[in-house]
């Protein structure tokens, strides 16, 4: 459902939307499931739906008018060489590629709810244009009205005349546009903020140079993807490389595991270098608050000796991860750990943990549904891969866990040793 009331659909309710339609549910199920309003459904589907042609159509159906029948059109061609009575008859030329009353003939079914065809009767041997929801189009879709909806200048030309005008003029006298703005707030029909945009732009007659302050100021430094580069000193993989030895093999690797796109559930994993052992937390959603909020929770299994068993933590660079404050700081406001994160695009630095995941993903396979997936399912999960013997390492992972970590932190999770004749690795351990 979207984040709060009034807001757009995102990805994940168009999956949903998507999955419903090819099951043959109504307008109104859907709507019930996703706690909106059926006409929010019907205009998404309807605006975002695609069409096309079947591949084995015929010519004569893809050119079908609307007006057939009663058309008696003569003499579209300038000279005509056909003795037909009317140009729909005409053997020498196609009629719908000249007539420019030509009205493409479509399906009325499918101009009414659902306005796909994923569950009509007639599919399978249909030859009008069909029609079909897919998610990532209609996100795609979304995506470009939204952005059409902010592009361009969104005032008059005299308007943006008159504010360009008066604006020179202070500039001139030395006022920035803050003063401008502060002074001629209620004159002018943008906000300081688009003003500079339409500077960007090139529409105002205006240059940066003009501006003092701006050219003083370099741009902030960016990802490729937009987002400011966060100041990560002190917590890069070069600075973990240089801890003492004694550290980094106490360090706890950290990441998260995730099922189907989806999906709000993930799977925040703990794996402990020196004993070759994962825990598994089942987080409601992926982001920092729950991230935040498991830590929390297994410093509270841990007694008192969380900064002992998580005194260092390695990580990917995921926004989830990211606020490295809330992450150190434990319950009572001191610090409980710290925290390190790999370079970029080298998942390899935490390659312990990245390779303990293949050990899950024989239980989770890829395209697994997490949002089905319970506290218990995942402690059954954790106690069979951890009670899962390993070549090379003597004994199973919980051996050496139960024995170095706090009792109270596996019972509170659910752990358990699993005999080795009894460890399931495969998906029928949960039933899937």
């Amino acid at each position: 459902m979207p984040k709060k009331k009034g807001a757009h659909l995102g990805f994940d309710d168009r999956c949903e939307i998507e999955d419903m339609l090819k099951e043959g549910a109504s307008f109104r199920e859907i709507a019930r499931k996703l706690e909106v309003s059926p006409t929010t459904v019907s205009n998404e589907v309807r605006l975002n739906r695609v069409l096309f042609k079947p591949k084995a159509m015929p010519q004569k159906a893809q050119a079908r008018c609307a007006k057939y029948r009663g058309c008696t059109k003569v003499a579209l061609c300038p000279l005509c060489s056909s003795r037909a009575a009317a140009c729909k008859r005409c053997g020498m030329k196609r009629c719908w590629d000249i007539c420019r009353e030509f009205d493409p003939h479509t399906c009325k079914r499918r101009e009414r709810a659902p306005f796909v065809c994923s569950k009509c009767d007639k599919r399978a041997y249909c030859t009008f244009e069909k029609a079909r929801y897919v998610a990532s189009k209609a996100q795609a879709a979304h995506d470009a009205r939204l952005s059409a909806a902010h592009a361009g200048i969104a005032c008059e030309p005299g308007e943006l005349e008159d504010m360009v005008g008066k604006v020179k003029g202070l500039l001139s006298q030395g006022q920035s546009l803050q003063a401008i703005w502060l002074t001629h707030r209620s004159e002018f029909p943008v906000c300081e903020r688009t003003f500079y945009n339409y500077m960007d732009k090139g529409v105002m007659g205006l240059a940066n140079i003009e501006l003092p302050k701006k050219v003083k100021h370099a741009p902030r430094k960016e990802w490729a993807d937009g987002k400011p580069k966060m100041d990560l000193a002190g917590r890069t993989y070069a600075d973990w490389l240089a801890l003492p030895d004694d550290l980094k093999l106490l360090t706890v690797q950290v990441d998260c595991v995730e099922g189907l796109r989806r999906n709000s559930k993930c799977i925040l994993t703990l794996h402990f270098v020196r004993l070759f052992f994962q825990l598994f937390i089942l987080l409601e959603n992926k982001d920092q608050a729950h991230v935040k909020a498991a830590l929390d929770a297994v410093e509270a299994y841990c007694e008192g000796v969380f900064e002992d068993v998580f005194p260092v933590m390695l990580g990917d660079r995921g926004s989830e991860f990211l606020d490295f404050a809330k992450i150190e700081t434990g319950a009572g406001g001191s610090r409980r750990t710290r925290m390190f994160y790999c370079d970029p695009v080298k998942p390899g630095q935490k390659g312990a943990c990245e390779k303990n995941h293949v050990e899950l993903r024989k239980i989770l396979p890829k395209g697994t549904d997490f949002d089905a997936l319970t506290f218990n399912d995942v402690a059954e999960a954790c106690s069979h891969v951890n009670s899962y013997p390993r070549p090379g390492q003597g004994a199973a992972p919980i051996r050496l866990a139960s024995l170095t970590l706090p009792a109270n932190l596996l019972e509170s999770l659910g752990v358990h040793a699993v005999p080795p004749d009894d460890v399931i690795m495969t998906p029928r351990l949960l039933g899937l």
